[in-house]
């Protein structure tokens, strides 16, 4: 392919690992489960003048791979519906379930192979699809009994009553964001270049005790899958953190945005419907970015508030009145927090918003601003969640403190 000439800052296709750089080319959403987010060739060299010829080599290759796993896989890119070939990790699994077990007994006593499970292979052959790797891993996994790493998740925490909603949402994020990168499929033998894989991408720019409690998450699920083996493999997680190419800045406090930072931020994410929402609802409300998805917005003593049932800690049940300048404003549906969040921090950055600013930092803002405002403390912290309430007392019965705490948050102005 013809290299195009680039300019003093192109790093299109470009990404440096250490000393070396590297080509990696994004995948389609709808093939991200099959291929992961990105595809990446080691360019072998730390010239960015060569890597800038070099990536050129690798991108047709690339293009190549995704157009291959989209015909196979029966999935669309770029919205053009490609001819299905094969079913899914998800589906196979299905389909092998509502079979039942693959071994069953016989009126004698004797194990046999279950006739449906049989009919599910028979028809796997004849559509071509008994070859798949996703077919083979998952008649694998049903016929071990493994769980998908989503119900790992679910077993795992249901053994220990005393959780904390914080453990619970910790291990959501860690464990979407997996899936996100290698699907849902269960943990046995899971490779470490494939956990260093996942947590390089994962927690990009993210604080050194954010990557040891996604490590630490991974571990604990891993050695849940293998509880009952007499003898455990190497686990995949164990030191992981030391040996991810980002070893994770030290843990700090949010910073404050400027004005001027905070019109940056917002331009950054002008375009992203589901982040521009949530970043408005963030800063005129002190939302975090999970509760900005979750509130549900009704009226309470006659004023419009976002209700939150439940949050991080039991602090966070709250109701907060709907600022003017979010009347027009509507949620994203079906977005997922720990996506939003990786998808704002590379926008931030790629703006120029400082290093250690981030969505968060919204929330921050809008204490803050209620600072500036002289608003009393014991409101401040009921408005942002730092206060045990009643849900059912103090938000529905109190309806007194609604209408004073919307004094306070129309008061609020931000730059944007």
């Amino acid at each position: 392919m013809a290299a195009k000439p680039s300019s003093p800052r192109d790093t299109l296709y470009l990404q440096r690992i250490g000393e070396r750089w590297y080509c990696r080319v994004p995948v389609p959403n709808s093939l991200r489960k099959e291929l992961g987010p990105y595809l990446r060739k080691a360019l072998d060299t730390s010239d960015i003048k060569e890597a800038r010829k070099r990536r050129w080599d690798y991108l047709p290759i690339a293009k190549a791979t995704i157009e291959a796993a989209a015909a196979r896989l029966g999935v669309a890119i770029d919205g053009k519906p490609t001819p299905q070939k094969a079913d899914s990790y998800a589906a196979f699994r299905a389909r092998l379930e509502k079979a039942g077990p693959v071994s069953v007994n016989a009126s004698d006593g004797e194990e046999m192979v279950n006739p449906a499970v049989e009919a599910v292979i028979d028809l796997a052959q004849r559509r071509g699809e008994a070859d798949d790797p996703a077919f083979m891993r998952a008649f694998e996994d049903h016929r071990d009994g493994l769980l998908r790493v989503s119900d790992l998740r679910k077993d795992y925490l249901a053994k220990r009553p005393k959780r904390s909603k914080t453990t619970e949402a910790n291990y959501e994020t860690v464990v979407n964001s997996w899936i996100d990168y290698h699907g849902d499929h269960s943990l046995r033998n899971v490779s470490r270049s494939k956990a260093l894989e996942w947590l390089n991408e994962a927690t990009e720019g993210k604080a050194r005790d954010t990557i040891k409690r996604y490590v630490t998450v991974m571990s604990n699920l891993w050695k849940w899958s293998y509880r009952s083996d007499d003898k455990l493999p190497a686990n995949p997680f164990a030191g992981l953190a030391t040996a991810a190419d980002d070893r994770g800045k030290p843990t700090e406090s949010y910073g404050h945005l400027t004005d001027a930072e905070v019109v940056t931020a917002y331009k950054a994410v002008a375009d992203d419907d589901a982040l521009r929402a949530c970043f408005l609802i963030s800063i005129y409300t002190g939302f975090r970015l999970n509760e900005c998805l979750t509130a549900k917005r009704e009226m309470v003593h006659g004023v419009e508030c976002y209700v939150l049932a439940e949050g991080k800690t039991a602090n966070s049940v709250r109701a907060i009145p709907v600022h003017p300048k979010l009347a027009e404003v509507v949620q994203p549906a079906d977005a997922k927090a720990s996506t939003l969040s990786v998808r704002a921090g590379r926008l931030f950055k790629r703006a120029g918003v400082p290093e250690g600013k981030t969505f968060h930092s919204l929330r921050k803002r809008f204490a803050t601003a209620l600072e500036r405002l002289g608003c009393p403390e014991a409101m401040a912290v009921r408005l942002l969640g730092h206060k045990p309430i009643s849900l059912t007392y103090s938000i529905y019965s109190e309806g007194r403190h609604v209408k004073d705490m919307k004094l306070w948050v129309d008061r609020v102005t931000q730059p944007v």
